[in-house]
């Protein structure tokens, strides 16, 4: 009778389970962070769409934001479940929240928190400007610059008479 060593075949009992709960890991992180990067992506463009949207009413913007998060395609997130989306409008300060979750599908891989859930949120906010204050504010820049100018022009030609 031969006999023959199985050590290998013990490493790899060993070795290989490890290598491929490591490799899948890895891929469930990229999912994560594709997702946490399409929800920042997506909180963005609402923010740029809701601050530079021309609305002279206030229930009109409501409702096209109403559409416009409707129109947010959800099925696109890969491993991640949408949890919160608020939008809030006071005065002529507009901001996006959202939240989401991932669930591990393994319990052992969610080594920093007790629930098998990580999670992120982003939050955005701008001032709208109306048209008329936007004209104000350019003026206002215009004079400022234009009164800088003429100092620098009247600094200039008192240099230029003491000499």
């Amino acid at each position: 009778m031969i006999r023959e060593n199985a050590y290998f075949t013990v490493e790899a009992a060993l070795v290989v389970p490890m290598v491929i709960s490591t490799i899948l890991f890895i891929i469930y992180m990229l999912f994560f962070q594709y997702d946490r990067c399409l929800m920042e992506q997506d909180m963005g463009a609402l923010i740029i769409w809701g601050c530079s949207v021309e609305s002279s009413d206030e229930e009109k913007f409501k409702e096209s934001i109403r559409e416009r998060i409707q129109g947010i395609y959800q099925e696109k997130y890969v491993a991640w479940e949408m949890t919160t989306l608020r939008t809030r409008l006071q005065q002529n300060n507009f901001s996006v929240e959202a939240e989401g979750k991932l669930t591990f599908p393994f319990a052992e891989w969610n080594f920093w928190d007790v629930e098998n859930v990580w999670g992120a949120e982003v939050s955005y906010s701008c001032q709208r400007l109306s048209p008329l204050a936007f004209i104000r504010l350019c003026r206002k820049i215009h004079y400022e610059f234009n009164e800088t100018d003429q100092d620098t022009e009247q600094n200039k030609q008192y240099v230029t008479a003491e000499e």
